[in-house]
C-alpha cells in the first residue's frame, strides 16, 4: 500500500467513525448501523471484516458516549441497574443468537423486526409530533419493582438472540423497549443503551479479534474520531427537547426497517448470508 493509499484509507476511516459517533451520541446507539456499510462501500472491506472492526470502535465511542449521559447533566441520564439486566439478558442472548442462527430462518426473522420497527418508528413520530407517551414527558429516572428488572433481562435475552441472529444492532432495539415497554424517558434509555451495549460489543469484538477479522489500526481511527463525535451527539441529545429526541428516533427506526427487510441480493459489496 502507498502512502497516498494509506492517508485515503485514514480519511476514509476517520470519516465513517465521525458519522458513526455524532449519530452514536444522538441517538443511544453502538454506531454499527452505519460503520459496517459504510466500511463495506467506502474502505472496501468485507463483511466479516467491517462487523469485527465496527465492534471494536464501538468501544470507546459508546464509553464516552454513556459518560457524557451519565455527567452531563445535573442528574444522571442513565439508569445503571437497567443497564445491568439489559447486558446480562443480551449477553446471553447473544450466544443463544449465534448458536440459532444456523438452524433458523434469518430472512423470516429480518421480516419480523422489519415490520416491529416499522410500527414503533411511526410511533415515536406520532407520539413526538401530538402523543402524550410518558417516556417523551417523563425526565426523571422511574422506581422500577424487581419483576421489572426480571422483564427487561428477559427483554435483554430477546434483543441479544435478535441482534445475533440478523445482525441488527441492540441499541435499536432497547432504547424502544425501555421507552415504550417501561416508560423510561428517552434521553434516559439513550443513555442506558449505550451502557448496555458495551459488553456484547466486548465479547464481539474480542472474538472477532481471535479470527483474524478486526483491522486495528482503522479501529483506532474510527474510535479516535468517533469517541469525540460521539460526546458531540450526547451533548446534542441532552440540550434538544426529548420529543424532538423521539421524533429523530423513530425517524432512524423507519430507515433502519428498510435496511432489516431482506432483499432479492445484498446490498453492493456485502456478502449474502452462508447457509
Amino acid at each position: 500500500m502507498t502512502d497516498a493509499d494509506e492517508s485515503s484509507d485514514r480519511r476514509i476511516d476517520a470519516a465513517i467513525g465521525g458519522i458513526a459517533g455524532l449519530a452514536s451520541g444522538l441517538l443511544g446507539v453502538g454506531g454499527g448501523f452505519f460503520m459496517v456499510p459504510l466500511q463495506v462501500i467506502w474502505a472496501r472491506r468485507d463483511q466479516h471484516r467491517a462487523v469485527g472492526t465496527s465492534l471494536a470502535a464501538i468501544l470507546p465511542i459508546a464509553l464516552v458516549g454513556a459518560a457524557t449521559y451519565y455527567f452531563g447533566r445535573g442528574t444522571p441520564q442513565t439508569d445503571l441497574t437497567v443497564a445491568f439486566f439489559l447486558a446480562v439478558g443480551s449477553v446471553l442472548g447473544a450466544f443463544v443468537g449465534a448458536l440459532a442462527a444456523r438452524r433458523l430462518s434469518d430472512n423470516a426473522l429480518k421480516v419480523i423486526i422489519a415490520i416491529l420497527l416499522v410500527a414503533v418508528g411511526l410511533k415515536e413520530v406520532y407520539d413526538a409530533v401530538g402523543g402524550a407517551a410518558p417516556h417523551l414527558i417523563t425526565t426523571t429516572i422511574r422506581a422500577l419493582a424487581p419483576r421489572d428488572y426480571a422483564l427487561i433481562a428477559v427483554g435483554g435475552l430477546v434483543v441479544g438472540v435478535a441482534s445475533g441472529v440478523t445482525g441488527v444492532g441492540g441499541g435499536i432495539l432497547i432504547v424502544p423497549l425501555l421507552g415504550l415497554g417501561f416508560g423510561i424517558g428517552q434521553r434516559v434509555a439513550q443513555g442506558t443503551s449505550l451502557v448496555a451495549v458495551l459488553p456484547t460489543a466486548a465479547i464481539g469484538a474480542l472474538t472477532h479479534y481471535r479470527g483474524g477479522y478486526v483491522d486495528l489500526r482503522a479501529a483506532m481511527w474510527m474510535g479516535g474520531v468517533g469517541a469525540p463525535a460521539a460526546i458531540i451527539g450526547a451533548a446534542l441529545a441532552l440540550w434538544l427537547p426529548q420529543r424532538v429526541l423521539g421524533g429523530l428516533f423513530g425517524i432512524f427506526l423507519l430507515v433502519a426497517a428498510t435496511r432489516t427487510w431482506p432483499l432479492g441480493s445484498p446490498p453492493r459489496g456485502e456478502l449474502r448470508p452462508r447457509p
